[in-house]
């Protein structure tokens, strides 16, 4: 079916609204404003976690500090960084990482490693500044430390080994709620007043959780419904496509031009 043609939700939409347009003020009515805050609220804690918790990059002397300290508790080698990968915002944050087929090998090799408290730590070449728009190969002495004291080491090690504490639990806790429960709400709840089911369905795919944060003001919170569009009229899933997709490239671009600016030196989770 094209997506401009009317469909059976339209009929849906416009039965909601005339039902909805006289009589008593439900329930759902009453409770949008509270329930839109906790949904806010909650994405807004999401995004603190990501950040507190998140893969804070060092440089090869500090790493090799905390392991002679012995204040590792676990590592890895990735084949490559974390935040790299292309996938949702509501994976977990282990998902798309892949141990290094040879861990030591300069050119490839990322190391990463958990302490027991704070966040996971990437260990960068001191041949660089830490950053995340910079990588390096490991110098010749780094991989003879990386060899003998790193993975010559008893500390658990591995991808399915790595700790990453409590904020990142707590995190991704927060991600599988968000995610889920506005799918729900997408799927089977009130019908959307601002864009069709499928709009909102394809938002759910916008970065760090953007999507949920707009169906909470939007659709839960009701802002703007006063001039809400005629079903007819409300936004479909073709036009959610297009502003998923070049809602993600410009996010990425902001993103990085953020961090340039401010010089981070951690990868959310």
């Amino acid at each position: 079916m094209p997506w401009d043609a009317r469909s059976a939700e339209d009929v849906e939409e416009a039965r909601s609204d005339r039902a909805s347009s006289g009589g008593r003020r439900r329930p759902w009515t009453v409770l949008r404003p509270a329930f839109a805050l906790l949904v806010a609220g909650s994405w807004l804690v999401m995004v603190l976690t990501s950040l507190a918790g998140g893969f804070q990059l060092v440089g090869q002397t500090s790493a090799e500090r905390d392991f002679a300290q012995g204040r590792v508790t676990s590592y890895a080698f990735l084949e490559s960084r974390p935040g790299t990968g292309t996938g949702g915002w509501w994976q977990g944050s282990l998902d798309g990482l892949t141990d290094a087929s040879e861990p030591v090998e300069p050119q490839y090799s990322e190391l990463v490693y958990t302490l027991a408290a704070g966040s996971p730590r990437i260990a960068v070449s001191e041949q660089v500044d830490p950053s995340p728009r910079v990588w390096s190969s490991w110098s010749e002495a780094e991989t003879t430390w990386l060899q003998q004291q790193v993975v010559g080491s008893e500390i658990p090690s591995g991808v399915a080994n790595l700790r990453l504490g409590t904020t990142a639990q707590v995190h991704a806790v927060l991600r599988v709620v968000l995610a889920g429960g506005m799918l729900a709400l997408v799927l089977f709840g009130p019908v959307p007043r601002h864009g069709n089911r499928w709009f909102w369905f394809w938002l759910i795919g916008l970065p760090a959780g953007l999507g949920v944060l707009a169906y909470a003001v939007w659709e839960i919170g009701g802002w703007r419904d006063h001039r809400a569009p005629a079903p007819e009229r409300r936004a479909r899933g073709g036009y959610g496509f297009l502003v998923m997709f070049a809602g993600g490239v410009l996010i990425a671009v902001a993103a990085q031009t953020l961090y340039g600016l401010l010089g981070a030196t951690v990868i959310p989770l």
